[in-house]
């Protein structure tokens, strides 16, 4: 693993921590622990006064290191005449934006020729200016790579006030070969502001796991830096490049992300033209600009055309202008809370992750793309439940089934908790707690399979249909609370039940509001194939909050997901939470939310006790153009087609909502698939495997395998000879060397190690 750089200017009074993840191998799981031992997620607040965060849409002049560095110190200049205290540059903008993998063009060499270490000059002379002014400089550049002249990494040069230099390097470069894959997240303790995350552009745009990450150390800003201009493309022909196709892009992913998980975003993009200029002046690259502070539910702090600081979902971003952007307001800026959430579940994350790791690891692509252009036809039923009448929900649910069957419907979704209803209620308002001890969800809970499902599979073998529609689950046994033994629980689940008579189920893994109150969480995902491909289900916070589980469908190959819900979330909330995993991801989504009123009716206040759903439900595919081939809408940008759902659907503007009952759609799945660039699965699965280390007491890290003495994921005959290094002093001695647990590493642990892969029934420690 390369070794962090740093450059001390003077004595250190504030702490830059890197997180750095170590490198070694899956055996087994421990489960040794419990959910109610997870241990505290670290919080921090900062309230930033007007003008102390600042971004810069910067215009790079091409290779020309000096000009750019010139231009930087100005709105250096420029910022901490106005007092800002973290000021952000984009990606690359000292060099100019590089992409090759030809070492023989000029943009290679260039790359390779401008980089620098954190001793160099440019490094030097931002380090000394952000100890004069006590402000934190963040800037892109290409770094030199220790004793490798043939490439280097494309990093974020971080300057703390107190002179000190670190670097991070880009996780998941897309800049070609010229550009190594760092390994390294890094979260930066920033005097007292709190802990700042750093990522660039992909990084923070297609891999929600290094932003996840952070926020669950407690991480309350990030910065990124960009250099993006997907979809920045001339549209409607007046050879000017028109922005709509890129800003609705980088607001799905910037959206979703601080809305998920909840940090305040700087974001500096470039801005113009870029790149090598050919001999008629031309230069291949051509930035929007676009730099935001951007807090959760799209509260934009600079960076759009709102002269006020609000919510604004429609929010314009500016683009095409240069200049020093800061925030118009002051901010708080905080810890997201889905982190701290007590089924926030870090060690089913290293799990999936590691799956995925080894797929890669045995030559297997994650990569794919579907070419299925007649898909299912799919319906969602936009409808509520009758609070505890399970009957009455069956027949309503009946109705929907038949009617969706003779409209030739393939895959049919229904709400969650749409057999029993949703709410909880309290044991002195709970007519089933007075009855039988127990809540109505337990109380009215089945078996899968069990009478519900039985009854409804005739359905679904009748009409060729898959039905999946959410219900609470028991077993055999009573389920006892692992916390408290004397309560009794169900799972919150999917039921899946298929056109062969087959019937299964998926068990919620994260739990909302009151749902802990009577349901335990599963921890399986759930996947099967079909005609038009392979399908995964998850519901409601699951696919709300925890993009986890979803991304670990896509990479094993689904192109569908189907999501029940019950969630009050708007229809923005709605778009930008599952919309991500279609645009992001390759995962066309059928997605059913409850619509209409839960709970019971008090007449005298004339209120639902449970509340009203008034959102939507979606069925997502990517966007295809009018010749098939998945693009964006030149209209309004969007690179999803939620095919007359949704805010898409007739009347929306007069309901605000889904319609209620049947919506239909035939989905074209072509386009969709896993077409992650640089997704580093193993990396991933460390991070979580430490998240669960340090949040669950009592579990025990997957990547502690005894044997594995020189940690690169094997226990081998190197590692015997690791042993026999160490013995001699070649190597260093550390604890996992002393395999007997004698406490000194000598020639018997190495005879140890040579009995275990010999076969023989000896103990490692």
């Amino acid at each position: 693993m390369k070794a962090v750089k740093n450059l001390s200017k003077k004595a250190i009074s504030v702490a830059i921590i890197l997180i750095i993840i170590f490198s070694t191998s899956v055996t087994a799981f421990a489960t040794d622990y419990t959910r109610a031992g997870r241990l505290i997620q670290p919080d921090y607040t900062h309230t930033f006064s007007k003008n102390e965060l600042g971004v810069v849409n910067f215009k790079s002049t091409w290779g020309d290191k000096e000009t750019n560095v010139g231009s930087m110190l100005s709105y250096v200049e420029q910022a901490h005449e106005i007092g800002v205290k973290i000021l952000l540059f984009p990606e690359m903008c000292v060099t100019g934006y590089v992409s090759s993998s030809n070492p023989e063009s000029i943009e290679y060499q260039t790359a390779i020729s401008l980089a620098e270490s954190t001793d160099g000059p440019t490094a030097t002379k931002f380090a000394e200016v952000a100890d004069a002014y006590d402000m934190w400089i963040v800037y892109g550049a290409t770094e030199k790579i220790e004793e490798d002249s043939e490439h280097a990494y494309n990093s974020a040069f971080i300057c703390s006030p107190e002179g000190e230099v670190t670097t991070y390097q880009k996780i998941s470069p897309n800049e070609g070969s010229w550009c190594k894959s760092g390994e390294t997240p890094v979260l930066i303790k920033a005097q007292n502001y709190g802990y700042i995350g750093i990522g660039i552009s992909n990084d923070t745009y297609d891999m929600p796991e290094i932003a996840r990450y952070y926020s669950a150390k407690g991480c309350n800003i990030l910065l990124n830096l960009s250099a993006s201009s997907k979809d920045y493309i001339d549209t409607d022909g007046d050879g000017i490049k028109d922005d709509v196709g890129w800003e609705w892009y980088y607001k799905n992913r910037i959206e979703s992300n601080t809305s998920r998980d909840g940090y305040t975003l700087l974001s500096a993009n470039l801005v113009g033209s870029d790149g090598p200029a050919d001999a008629d002046g031309n230069q291949p690259y051509d930035f929007p600009g676009g730099s935001v502070i951007l807090q959760a539910d799209a509260k934009y702090y600079a960076g759009t055309t709102d002269k006020n600081v609000s919510s604004n979902t429609n929010a314009d971003i500016i683009t095409g202008e240069e200049g020093l952007l800061t925030n118009k307001a002051s901010l708080k800026a905080k810890t997201g809370t889905a982190c701290s959430n007590s089924d926030f579940s870090p060690e089913n994350y290293a799990k999936w992750y590691d799956e995925l790791a080894d797929k890669q690891n045995n030559g297997k692509t994650l990569t794919y793309n579907s070419d299925v252009t007649d898909g299912p036809v799919a319906a969602v039923v936009n409808m509520s439940a009758v609070w505890g009448n399970k009957q009455a929900n069956i027949d309503a649910m009946e109705e929907y089934i038949i009617e969706a069957g003779e409209k030739g419907v393939d895959i049919l979704v229904f709400p969650e908790t749409v057999l029993t209803g949703y709410e909880w209620k309290s044991t002195s308002e709970d007519p089933y707690y007075k009855e039988s001890g127990v809540a109505m969800q337990i109380a009215l809970a089945e078996t899968i399979p069990g009478p519900t499902t039985n009854y409804f599979s005739e359905y679904a073998q009748r009409y060729g249909m898959y039905i999946i529609f959410g219900m609470t689950e028991k077993e055999d046994e009573p389920i006892y609370d692992k916390t408290d033994s004397s309560k009794i629980k169900v799972y919150n689940s999917a039921a899946i039940l298929f056109p062969d008579g087959k019937i299964e189920s998926y068990q919620k893994m994260h739990r909302a509001g009151y749902e802990s109150k009577w349901s335990i969480c599963g921890d399986t995902p759930y996947m099967f194939d079909t005609q038009w491909g392979k399908i995964g289900v998850d519901v409601c916070r699951d696919g709300h909050f925890y993009p986890e589980i979803a991304r670990y469908y896509a990479a094993m190959g689904c192109t569908i997901l189907i999501h029940p819900t019950a969630t009050t979330g708007n229809p923005w909330y709605r778009e930008t939470r599952i919309g991500s995993y279609t645009d992001r991801d390759g995962l066309a989504a059928i997605t059913c939310n409850v619509l209409g009123p839960d709970g019971t009716y008090n007449e005298s206040t004339r209120v639902w006790s449970g509340g009203v759903f008034a959102s939507t439900s979606l069925i997502i595919t990517k966007y295809h153009d009018e010749n098939g081939l998945s693009s964006f809408n030149s209209d309004t940008g969007y690179a999803i087609d939620l095919n007359g759902t949704g805010s898409a659907s007739e009347g929306f503007d007069e309901r605000g909502t889904s319609p209620e009952g049947l919506e239909i759609a035939k989905m074209d799945l072509s386009g969709c698939g896993f077409k992650v660039t640089n997704f580093q699965a193993r990396l991933f699965s460390k991070m979580y495997d430490e998240l669960a280390v340090l949040y669950r007491s009592g579990y025990k890290s997957i990547y502690n395998r005894p044997g594995d003495a020189n940690d690169d994921t094997e226990v081998n005959i190197s590692d015997a000879t690791y042993i026999q290094l160490a013995i001699l002093g070649n190597n260093k001695a550390t604890d996992k060397c002393d395999l007997n647990g004698d406490g000194v590493v000598s020639i018997l642990d190495v005879t140890l190690l040579q009995k275990y892969l010999a076969g023989y029934d000896v103990v490692l420690v």
